[in-house]
């Protein structure tokens, strides 16, 4: 029969067995482990070079965007100041411009108002004392426009708190007629062209074709000041 002692020497070589194939398995998973982790690393390391080669890229697109920007500012910039010397050298102002485009066509706008003006007169001034851009006069009215390259809100409220009350002083001979008043400008946004309608003026703007045109709604009424 066999022996307490032959069993116990048989349990240890079992246990002995099994552990050495533990290990074995152990250190296998730590093999799998280990080039797993390997692989993982190469695969973060590529990213990284991905990454750093996009951002390379963006950096240098950016770059060459900027310096192309930059080009074509200065090419604009340079072309605005040959127009604006051309100009310049005319004698010619953007002011002097819409000036003469709102005066030009005056009496044909006022005409669809039932405004038949006999005198349309510009830059109508006394010297050191006040000056206006267009003046126009029927047989009980007159219409003083004030024309802006661009209208903007300051622009009215000074033609309404400055300009028209004084015109009947610095012109007596305009003291019995009814005064009206009118702006003009080739850049009129919206809320400024509303803005001027309110205070009861004439708005004036410069067409997509290059012809003039009012911006008044059809019911508009235009203020009588004193």
């Amino acid at each position: 029969m066999e022996s307490r002692l032959d069993r116990i020497e048989r349990a240890l070589e079992l246990f002995v067995q099994e552990n050495r194939e533990a290990r074995k398995r152990a250190d296998e998973e730590m093999r799998d482990m280990r080039e797993s982790r390997k692989k993982a690393d190469e695969e973060t390391r590529h990213l990284k070079e991905v990454i750093e080669e996009t951002d390379r890229h963006i950096r240098e697109s950016d770059e060459r965007l900027g310096e192309r920007i930059k080009e074509i500012d200065e090419r604009l910039s340079q072309k605005m100041d040959r127009v604006s010397k051309e100009l310049g050298e005319m004698g010619i102002t953007q002011g002097q411009i819409a000036e003469d485009l709102f005066y030009r066509n005056v009496g044909y706008l006022f005409e669809k108002q039932e405004l038949i003006f006999s005198d349309i007169r510009r830059n109508v001034k006394k010297k050191g004392i006040a000056e206006y851009d267009i003046v126009a006069v029927n047989k009980d009215k007159v219409l003083v426009i004030e024309v802006k390259n661009k209208l903007e809100k300051r622009s009215v409220d000074k033609f309404l708190e400055k300009m028209l009350p004084k015109f009947k002083k610095v012109f007596p001979e305009y003291r019995d007629y009814d005064l009206i008043g009118g702006v003009g400008g080739l850049v009129v946004k919206d809320d400024v062209g509303q803005y001027a309608q309110k205070a009861g003026l004439y708005v004036l703007t410069q067409k997509g074709d290059g012809g003039a045109m009012l911006l008044n709604r059809k019911n508009f009424k235009a203020k009588s000041f004193v």
